[in-house]
């Protein structure tokens, strides 16, 4: 299968496979196929998803410029295409959202979706009033416009 038609099976005029995005109309197509964040989900898909077969994820260098198959975890991340100053900032890479991201799409899992409605919140009826936690919705129901209600 050659790339033009994987390209026209990932991205349609109305749906962009890559972004998991409806376009319903030609300015919302336009704009969304010249978007940064598409072209940045189109790079790491073809990185996962190489046309060539080949192993996913690109190979970094070796400071001495070789292809070794081995590379110090510590130093960099070929799945993410970062190097480290220190074992540190590496252990803290490999902990982060972005990592995780990119190894959950690298062993085919789908993106997580955060699920509106899900987060907590308190509403006052008699205000009109919804609040984010606990505490702000005690402050409310102490406060002077709540008992002037």
């Amino acid at each position: 299968m050659k790339s033009s038609d994987i390209d026209q099976e990932l991205f349609t005029e109305s749906y962009c496979k890559v972004c998991s995005a409806q376009l319903i109309s030609e300015s919302q197509r336009v704009a969304h196929y010249e978007s940064r964040k598409h072209a940045s989900k189109v790079r790491l898909y073809y990185m996962l998803h190489p046309i060539d077969g080949g192993c996913p994820a690109k190979k970094l260098r070796s400071e001495n410029g070789s292809d070794g198959d081995s590379v110090d975890k510590n130093k960099c991340c070929t799945l993410c295409n970062m190097s480290f100053t220190s074992a540190v900032v590496a252990e803290s890479h490999y902990q982060g959202k972005i990592h995780a991201k990119r190894l959950k799409l690298l062993l085919g899992e789908p993106p997580a979706f955060k699920a509106p409605g899900l987060k907590r919140s308190y509403t006052c009826n008699i205000c009109n009033v919804t609040l984010n936690s606990i505490e702000q919705y005690h402050a409310h129901l102490k406060g002077s416009k709540h008992q002037t209600k």
